[in-house]
């Protein structure tokens, strides 16, 4: 066994090593004076937030406020009107549609209307049974016309076609923008 008098040396840490605690150290301490020191400004401005909010409803008027109240009671009313408005059916729409889409030599003579089920029943006569096509045709080319039956079609007894048309109308005819 061998006894060795002369201490060896250490191994040599760097430098950088020794410095890292301090380092650490002192990372942690702004890390942490930072923090309270921004919790610190943040409420200091929200108290100055407060105190200009304050000051600002001071100097309203009181003819401001009741002005301010009078508008959202408006607000509130047109609030309440629009749906209405938007839900009212327009009826003479209808009036309209049949107008545009009549056949010059069609005539019509009696109109039965269901206005809950938007259902119609239109008799009427024409010169022939080509003008007669051609206005069965001008109907169904329609988007407002649903279900087109041609029924009763009779000649009467001056020569003239008479017919009737059951059908149901889309309700977007009636919409208030049309």
């Amino acid at each position: 066994m061998v006894i060795e008098i002369i201490p060896k040396k250490g191994a040599k840490i760097p430098s950088w090593q020794s410095y890292l605690l301090y380092f650490i150290i002192v990372l942690l301490l702004s890390s942490i004076l930072g923090y309270f020191g921004l919790r610190y400004f943040i409420k200091k401005s929200d108290q100055k937030l407060k105190d200009l909010t304050a000051e600002v409803e001071k100097a309203k008027s009181p003819e401001r406020k009741l002005l301010k109240e009078g508008l959202e009671s408006l607000s509130a009313k047109i609030d309440d009107f629009a749906p209405l408005l938007l839900g009212h059916q327009k009826s003479s729409n209808f009036f309209n549609f049949l107008e545009e889409n009549t056949h010059p030599k069609v005539f019509f003579t009696k109109l039965d209307f269901d206005a809950k089920a938007n259902h119609l029943g239109l008799s009427g006569q024409t010169d022939d049974f080509l003008t007669l096509g051609q206005q069965l045709l001008i109907f169904r080319k329609s988007e407002f016309v649903q279900n087109l039956k041609l029924s009763e079609v009779k000649i009467s007894k001056e020569g003239k076609v008479e017919f009737t048309f059951d059908f149901s109308l889309n309700p977007k005819l009636f919409n208030f923008s049309q």
